[in-house]
């Protein structure tokens, strides 16, 4: 036992080192659209959160305990980023502690916080200032949760006790709602996978005999409806009346996106290859070494577990196929790995696991040998270091490290730059347009008396990437797809006289070119462009 939570603590230790390692080379990058709202959104006071999170169509949780941490560090990109970095941190280690305590073996808990750890998935939303960390640590803390109320090996009864299955397990029941109810409050597209916890934990207990009503689950329903409550009295039914805006993004076309909605290859079909090789392996040796009757409630055992251990990938895999289909059928468009990002922990949680599964049923085959004492931890050892290798070869990363440098994950937008550029040149007169591409700003599509009226708090919220920590004054937001009449109203906001007007946009270069010729057609004017990453700055020079 000694020798399995030292194992288990350096495990813990490297992983943690290895999440972080691969994070924080990529969070130096200046600020991306999203993340520009997020640093907008606590860019002032405490009581300014809550609006600012809202209008951007997100709840305000995350955000209130994000006005804390940059009051703590300060708002620099990677003092801000840091806070995702070390959930992502806790996440993976968490993931080697759960998976090794399931299992009984260590291998598992390597395998499972080492895939998280060096997966370029984990990495781009696990050092992104958003909520997507926090998402994927109740991912799995539910699930760990839910682990300890089934029970694991199958056959521990109720009459255990102790802390680990108290009351029926009806204490890690309610923990598990607990993860899960957070989750939703800070992102509440991650209940389109969390939520099946609930109708497969509640199968798995109730097959493992651990489905007992107690106490804790009244105070479970009543978090329940607190929290579908307080989603209700949130921003989402107002996002959820604007849906149709995330077809510019979460539209699904082809099946053939399920194939890229996760490296299948590394994270699930590798690790299930050898947790199957393994426990044939074991098979074989086992029936070589006892009679078929004694084998037999020991593959019963192992039967039992393997739906235990493969549980987090079945939700994990049905979660994203719910919003595959649900985008592909046009219900809503949700196929974004931002969506359903709380189905990667879960999918690493049950490679580490399986494997370590075949693991053990080796090890039961080995039962009496002289190498049964060392021989699984080697084995454990060797596994993990081909799986973590293989996947580092098949996503670029190894090549990359062989080159002598960090794989970096960034988003392109130099928004730091842009500004920048504006400033080094610009007169303090010149006005600043806008083009953010926003999908709240669509409204520019159609004539100025076709839309709605646009409230200050909205104008406010489209001009948020140069108010943030990149500020620009005189800023007029603008679109490279406005009609006619919005292009002619921004027009008539500058002086007959020749002026300069400097245009930051996200759009791509032909809806650039095409703005600048329908603004030729109104007004005669020639433009210079300096791109910025993904970002282009503009210099506008209009004539008399």
């Amino acid at each position: 036992m000694k020798s399995f939570g030292t194992g288990c603590a350096l495990a813990v230790t490297v992983v943690i080192a290895l999440t972080i390692v691969f994070r924080v080379p990529s969070c130096a990058e200046s600020f991306w659209i999203d993340e520009l709202h997020s640093a907008w959104a606590v860019s002032d006071g405490f009581a300014d959160v809550a609006q600012r999170a809202a209008i951007g169509n997100q709840t305000t949780g995350y955000f209130h305990l994000l006005w804390v941490w940059s009051a703590l560090l300060g708002q620099g990109e990677v003092a801000m980023r840091l806070s995702s970095v070390l959930i992502s941190a806790l996440t993976a280690g968490v993931l080697v502690v759960a998976v090794a305590r399931q299992t009984g073996r260590v291998a598992g808990g390597w395998i499972a916080g080492g895939i998280f750890a060096v997966d370029p998935n984990a990495i781009f939303f696990g050092c992104e200032l958003r909520p997507y960390a926090l998402v994927m640590l109740c991912a799995v803390l539910a699930t760990w949760s839910l682990s300890i109320w089934i029970g694991t090996p199958c056959g521990q009864g109720l009459s255990s006790g102790g802390l680990w299955h108290s009351f029926a397990g009806a204490r890690w029941r309610l923990a598990m709602l607990f993860w899960i109810c957070v989750a939703a409050l800070v992102h509440p597209t991650s209940l389109g996978v969390l939520w099946l916890w609930v109708p497969l934990g509640l199968v798995i207990a109730w097959k493992r005999n651990r489905l007992t009503l107690w106490r804790a689950d009244a105070v479970a329903a009543v978090l329940v409806a607190a929290t579908l409550v307080s989603l209700a009295l949130s921003s989402l039914p107002s996002s959820w009346a604007h849906r149709d805006q995330w077809r510019a993004f979460g539209q699904a076309t082809t099946w053939w996106q399920l194939w890229y909605a996760w490296d299948w290859v590394p994270i699930v079909l590798m690790p299930l290859a050898a947790a199957l090789l393994l426990g044939l392996l074991g098979w074989i040796v086992g029936r070589q070494g006892r009679n078929a009757a004694a084998a037999e409630p020991i593959d019963r055992a192992i039967q039992a577990d393997v739906v235990v251990w493969a549980a987090p990938a079945i939700v994990a895999l049905l979660g994203t196929l719910v919003f595959f289909v649900a985008s592909y059928f046009q219900w809503v468009p949700l196929w974004h790995r931002r969506y359903y990002v709380a189905a990667l922990p879960l999918l690493a949680w049950s490679s580490g696991a399986l494997v370590a599964g075949g693991i053990n049923s080796l090890q039961r085959g080995w039962a009496g040998r002289i190498w049964n004492a060392w021989g699984p931890s080697l084995v454990g050892g060797l596994v993990a270091i081909a799986l973590i290798g293989f996947q580092l070869w098949y996503q670029g990363t190894l090549a990359t490290l062989s080159a002598g440098q960090m794989p970096l994950h960034l988003r392109g937008e130099r928004w730091r730059e842009a500004v920048q550029l504006v400033r080094a040149e610009r007169n303090p007169a010149d006005p600043v347009w806008l083009d953010s591409g926003l999908i709240e700003a669509d409204f520019f599509h159609r004539p100025v008396g076709e839309t709605d009226p646009i409230q200050p708090e909205q104008w406010d919220y489209l001009a948020f990437p140069l108010r943030g920590p990149y500020p620009l004054d005189n800023v007029l937001v603008v679109s490279s797809g406005e009609a006619d009449s919005w292009m002619q109203q921004h027009l008539a906001t500058l002086p007959p006289s020749a002026t300069t007007v400097w245009l930051v946009t996200r759009s791509g270069q032909q809806s650039v070119q095409r703005y600048l010729s329908r603004l030729d057609q109104q007004r005669p004017v020639q433009a210079s462009v300096r791109q910025a990453g993904r970002i282009a700055v503009l210099k506008l020079q209009f004539r008399d």
